[in-house]
């Protein structure tokens, strides 16, 4: 999801240089890292959408002079067997947004069934800014509900900054990833509108993992950027929710710099353990013995009780 034109000159340099090694393993991209955003209720624990196939290490920085490789269906077919599917689903997105009916029929010719859903779900998100409806009945169609409420989430994120309401209704169809997609899509619209992002959340609707999950993607994508601001907005936040907020903020901060997150947690208030919490579930992916040390230092004991549960649960897949 969201790959982008840079992905695809990794993806063209790579099949150029790297013909003949084997198919490229799965990677999960940042909005997709953690099964949940905060702790949910053990009824009905937040779902994570199927995880992107893509590259085994991490994009170098991009050249902005850089031109991204235009793929062809001949450059393809010279390719070994074991990456044709790979370079059609390349080739669909590229030429998606122009085209998406053509770039779906280029979909059609990859074998694997994952990474022909995957496929079509990349084609509907960049096809959606200019091509919404078409983009729509791409998703509709797809047999399968996981990647259905992929694509629909996907389609959201694309309309985010132009169209919010439009973007987060997009979200009731998201089936089985309508909290994540709620918690993305309201991130995103908060980074180019925070005010219709707040209003989104306002509404409070769903139940308590849907509604605290709109409020954590505000303080989470907020803080990415700026965490004094995120934990200013999150004090605007339905009050029961605050505090989810802020553990969406020290996430969020943490991403860039954990130190610095903690700093602006000591400035939270009655969020500040909150806040740390958050800081300690972005530092299990990195340093988990830290985390759990961080876990210990809470003031509040229903917070360390979880903050370390969280901490010490295995990493879920899909």
């Amino acid at each position: 999801m969201r790959s982008g034109p840079f992905a695809l000159l990794v993806l063209a340099c790579f099949l150029a240089l790297w013909g003949g090694k084997a198919a490229l393993a799965a990677w999960v991209p940042a909005a997709h890292e953690a099964a949940v955003a905060a702790p949910a209720s053990p009824e009905r624990p937040m779902i994570v959408p199927p995880k992107p196939a893509g590259l085994t290490q991490p994009a170098p920085a991009p050249d902005a002079a850089a031109e991204v490789p235009r793929l062809t269906e001949a450059a393809c077919l010279a390719r070994p067997a074991t990456l044709h599917d790979l370079c059609f689903q390349a080739l669909a997105r590229q030429t998606a947004a122009e085209d998406p009916a053509s770039a779906a029929r280029t979909c059609a010719r990859v074998v694997e069934e994952e990474l022909h859903d995957e496929c079509l779900a990349d084609v509907a998100e960049a096809a959606a800014p200019a091509h919404r409806q078409e983009a729509v009945a791409l998703c509709v169609a797809m047999p399968r509900p996981r990647w259905r409420g992929q694509c629909h989430f996907g389609i959201g994120l694309a309309l985010a900054e132009t169209d919010p309401a439009w973007a987060f209704g997009r979200c009731a169809h998201a089936e089985a990833f309508r909290d994540f997609c709620r918690h993305d899509v309201v991130g995103e619209i908060a980074l180019a509108d925070l005010e219709a992002a707040v209003g989104l959340c306002a509404r409070e609707e769903g139940d308590a993992l849907t509604r605290k999950s709109c409020w954590h993607g505000i303080g989470k994508y907020l803080a990415r950027r700026d965490a004094t601001t995120a934990l200013v907005t999150c004090l605007r936040a339905t009050p029961g929710w605050r505090g989810n907020c802020a553990h969406g903020a020290g996430w969020g901060a943490a991403e860039r710099d954990a130190d610095a997150a903690l700093a602006a947690c000591a400035a939270a208030g009655p969020y500040a353990d909150n806040c740390r919490h958050g800081v300690a579930a972005q530092l299990k992916r990195i340093d988990p013995e830290r985390a759990l040390a961080l876990c210990g230092r809470l003031a509040d004991a229903t917070l360390a009780s979880r903050c370390t549960a969280f901490v010490r649960r295995a990493p879920v897949g899909f």
